[in-house]
């Protein structure tokens, strides 16, 4: 994950309200997202390309791995639960355009696959800024992604967090019918529920506000001279 400054690759949005409840139970820490389930994911991809080229004994054993990643993604501390209709996709993007039929009210298991952070609207660069988000750039980088989203907060900076999402039961249930299907050579079969597994996915936007700790202020959060405007001196007499 890395934080995009200029030319967001998403729409950027414009600051949040307080986080409901069940949002802030939803995301114990912002923008994270479950290794296994990236990992099943690109499985997911590779088995496609796999059978694309005719090369069926890597199909079946990405979609072997594929299954093994989203077993273990069923313990994730990171899975939530909610309704699809309750999901909130970036600007500009429909969940419901995937397959034409309109969200679900019905609550079910979500796991977070991915996610790409992008700075608020109201994001004016200064030296001083784009200084700290260089550092929780390479606060990011390095893993430590607690730390980088406490450097943004005490600099005030808000960022939107992109997430993709994916229904737990419902993919783990299209890789185990892959894996059937690739095991008895129904190759086009096994692809096509694959696809369907990835058509899955939906996109939910996480908003976080930038708060300096008590007792500081955005002056004190940006008081490099360079991020300042210069003043007149008072007079005296």
């Amino acid at each position: 994950m890395s934080l995009a400054v200029a030319a967001p690759a998403l729409a950027a949005q414009p600051a949040s309200k307080a986080a409901d409840p069940a949002q802030q139970a939803a995301y114990k820490d912002f923008g994270k997202f479950s290794v296994d389930g990236h990992e099943a994911f690109a499985d997911i991809r590779l088995a496609r390309l796999a059978i694309f080229n005719g090369n069926t004994k890597n199909a079946k054993d990405e979609i072997n791995a594929a299954v093994a990643a989203l077993s273990r993604a069923r313990t994730d501390d990171l899975v939530y639960i909610n309704a699809e209709a309750d999901l909130k996709p970036p600007a500009g993007i429909s969940q419901a355009a995937t397959n034409n039929t309109r969200p679900s009210t019905t609550a079910v298991k979500w796991l977070p696959i991915d996610s790409a952070m992008t700075l608020g609207e109201d994001y004016v660069a200064t030296p001083a800024k784009a200084a700290t988000v260089a550092k929780a750039n390479a606060q990011l980088k390095a893993g430590d992604h607690a730390r980088a989203i406490d450097t943004l907060k005490l600099a005030a900076i808000n960022v939107s967090f992109d997430v993709e999402v994916a229904p737990l039961n419902k993919s783990i249930a299209g890789v185990e019918k892959a894996e059937t299907l690739a095991t008895a050579n129904q190759y086009f079969q096994a692809n096509q529920t694959l696809k369907d597994v990835q058509d899955g996915i939906r996109f939910h936007v996480q908003e976080m506000t930038g708060v300096p700790p008590s007792g500081h202020t955005n002056k004190v959060a940006s008081a490099d001279p360079a991020d300042q405007i210069s003043k007149p001196a008072p007079k005296t007499n």
